[in-house]
């Protein structure tokens, strides 16, 4: 089948919940992902209810499971690289040169981290580099942290941190971008 009533491009998380609403409604479903989650070198996923602790593709394998129950929710391993708008829905064309229709579109691509060119920095990412205080920072409470930001944002995740670690120190990358009365604040902590 090559028209669908729904396509998902992005089959992580929320893709797939999307699928499970949508097969559970009886809705022919295409599901295209290219297998690369963002959180693939993550060990733990962590403040997810029901599954605090569990590595992500397990969380995913499980998920794929119970979809796969519903026989109209299609899997398709592949990259959608371009999508037209066409009179009545969509059109999905893949890297690989397969080309999908459908009524309805959902993007489910999640987000892509932009990593600083930082030698070292890559290959810790999600292990001991962390992204999120809300994911990650339980486990490394208590421990000497660096946060890697600048301006409001910067400020911002320093006091996030600062209720989990008081040994905190923040790297700019390049000239402060805090103002004056952020600067005093944090000198104060």
């Amino acid at each position: 089948m090559d028209y669908y009533d729904c396509i998902i491009v992005g089959g992580s998380y929320s893709g797939l919940s999307a699928a499970m609403a949508l097969g559970r409604s009886l809705r022919n479903v295409l599901i295209i992902d290219d297998g690369k989650p963002c959180n693939a070198t993550t060990p733990h996923s962590h403040n997810f209810i029901t599954h605090d602790g569990k590595k992500p593709a397990e969380i995913a394998a499980i998920a794929k499971q119970q979809i796969e129950q519903y026989k109209t929710v299609k899997f398709y391993t592949g990259f959608a690289v371009k999508g037209t708008k066409l009179d009545e829905g969509f059109q999905i064309e893949t890297k690989a040169g397969d080309i999908f229709k459908c009524k309805k579109l959902i993007f489910a691509t999640g987000i892509r981290d932009i990593i600083p060119a930082v030698p070292g920095f890559s290959a810790c990412w999600g292990i001991s580099v962390i992204h999120c205080p809300y994911c990650h920072g339980y486990e490394y409470r208590g421990s000497k942290t660096a946060i890697m930001s600048n301006g409001d944002l910067a400020f911002h995740f320093t006091q996030l941190i600062y209720n989990l670690t008081k040994d905190l120190a923040l790297i700019t990358n390049g000239k402060a971008d805090l103002t004056a009365e952020q600067i005093e604040k944090l000198k104060k902590k």
